[in-house]
């Protein structure tokens, strides 16, 4: 299946979407293919004071050759052709209309701009801390659903199952 690990939509890209909007047309019974998000606006505000501080200071770099990137691998030998890598940095923690939000895609994040200690700790506490149950909602498709989300405030990922599922997927800059 595809995107089963939490990421935001292209954040790779130098100007990411904005806003995703998901169609199911087909979809396995109800709650076996849930999209599973999570609301980084709450992640921003459990944050440590000092992970803030030392968040602000960095940016993250994020590569479409980042973790999640197996199921894009899949694809290439599906299909047979080779996609070039894209690489872009962005602000971790950013301000949007008036809350703040984690702008980080565990999915595709590689290393903070500039280098700084203790980088692998950080990056371990951040990519656990986006993702607690606590910060999650599980939506289950029905036929004929759209969904809409803010990329730029919500991870989310698709959960394992089987059978078929087909989505239409448009992305809004």
């Amino acid at each position: 299946s595809f995107g089963e690990q939490f990421h935001t939509d292209s954040i790779y890209t130098k100007k990411p979407p904005r806003f995703t909007m998901l169609l199911s047309k087909l979809v396995p019974k109800k709650g076996a293919a849930n999209t599973e998000f999570c609301s980084q606006y709450l992640a921003f505000r459990n944050l440590p004071i000092n992970i803030k501080k030392k968040l602000e200071l960095v940016k993250g770099i994020y590569s479409s050759e980042g973790p999640i990137s197996i199921t894009t691998k899949e694809r290439v030998k599906e299909k047979g052709k080779k996609i070039k890598e894209l690489k872009s940095t962005h602000r971790i923690l950013r301000k949007i209309n008036i809350n703040h939000a984690i702008y980080c895609s565990p999915g595709h994040f590689v290393d903070f701009k500039p280098n700084i200690k203790n980088k692998s700790k950080l990056k371990k506490f951040l990519s656990k801390h986006q993702v607690k149950k606590k910060f999650q909602y599980s939506l289950e498709w029905e036929k004929n659903q759209l969904a809409i989300w803010d990329n730029r405030s919500m991870l989310h990922q698709a959960t394992p199952f089987k059978g078929n599922r087909i989505m239409h997927r448009i992305t809004i800059h």
